[in-house]
């Protein structure tokens, strides 16, 4: 049998070593400080937001603040894959913001709009180096399922990244969400979803993202945790293409060396278009559902301690 999955957020559930124990101890103080509120946890050169002791939200190097430090970040940029020149990026959720800062610095040309419905995470905004905001950069205190409906975002990605204590958002993961971010993308527009759970979980997730989405649905693991990387393009796919792999070149890769894009692309995973019909629909869930039980396995590379996690981002950094 696989060993229970985990997700980054979700790293402490194993018997703790002593190391760990002095850990959660601190993370319990800090929290206890906080009143319930989001707190920092600062070990050099790591700043880390947590909403609780067993649910880290963001991690940055202090030293390199626009740098995406975890594997599941890096990989929500695959929509680069789909679309290399954004002009306009909406953010649904705003942690500590390695989206916002590395399409800040990366894209020059392109507006940015972050929405979060916590006030308190978005106090923190100077403590992780986000911009204050400016003609491309706003950050807008909102619950998104009001918000969103209200625009015409024209936008050309959408990253749908918003988890609370107890995980993803049910709200925010609903049919209804996923015509609206469908209504405010442009004709090229990506929907890029970082989701968490069981395969019974995510694959109605992913049936209704193929439905909504004329069958336009890749998917990808995180190098280094249980999230899965759901990418939903608006443009019409070419039959032949099952991977968005021949949009590639070396001025791409060159230009995000960070990204292992060409590494990204080869791992997607993408199911062929089916009919839309309740039965069909019913088979495409059971079908993902198999797809995700051998994808969403026991992986030695997922930390299993903050120790772990800790190693293993400082040496991707020191190596990038």
């Amino acid at each position: 049998m696989a060993q229970p999955r985990q997700s980054l957020s979700r790293l402490f559930l194993n018997k703790q070593t002593s190391e760990e124990a002095r850990h959660q101890a601190q993370l319990q103080a800090l929290a206890k400080a906080a009143h319930g509120k989001p707190f920092v946890l600062d070990d050099a050169p790591l700043r880390m937001m947590y909403l609780t002791p067993d649910c880290m939200q963001s991690a940055m190097r202090t030293d390199m603040p626009s740098h995406l430090l975890c594997a599941y970040s890096r990989a929500m940029m695959g929509f680069l894959l789909f679309n290399s020149q954004p002009e306009h990026i909406v953010l649904i959720g705003l942690g500590g913001g390695s989206l916002v800062k590395y399409c800040y610095e990366h894209f020059p040309q392109c507006r940015i709009t972050a929405v979060e419905i916590d006030a308190d995470v978005i106090a923190l905004r100077d403590s992780f180096g986000i911009p204050a905001d400016n003609t491309r950069l706003q950050i807008i205190h909102a619950d998104a399922v009001d918000w969103l409906p209200q625009q015409q975002c024209e936008a050309d990605v959408i990253f749908l990244d918003a988890y609370d204590v107890n995980g993803l958002v049910p709200a925010l993961n609903s049919d209804y969400f996923y015509a609206i971010c469908y209504q405010q993308l442009s004709e090229h527009g990506v929907l890029v979803a970082n989701v968490w759970g069981k395969p019974s979980v995510i694959a109605p997730m992913l049936t209704r993202l193929h439905h909504q989405f004329q069958h336009q649905v890749w998917w990808s693991k995180s190098a280094d945790s249980y999230n899965l990387l759901v990418f939903t393009s608006k443009a019409a796919a070419h039959s032949d293409v099952d991977a968005p792999c021949k949009l590639l070149d070396d001025a791409l890769i060159n230009q995000h060396p960070t990204l292992a894009l060409r590494a990204l692309s080869a791992s997607l995973h993408y199911s062929p278009h089916q009919a839309s019909a309740t039965a069909a629909e019913i088979s495409l869930n059971e079908s993902l559902q198999a797809q995700l039980r051998t994808l969403l396995v026991a992986d030695s590379r997922v930390p299993q301690d903050y120790a772990g996690f800790r190693s293993l981002v400082l040496n991707a950094t020191a190596s990038a």
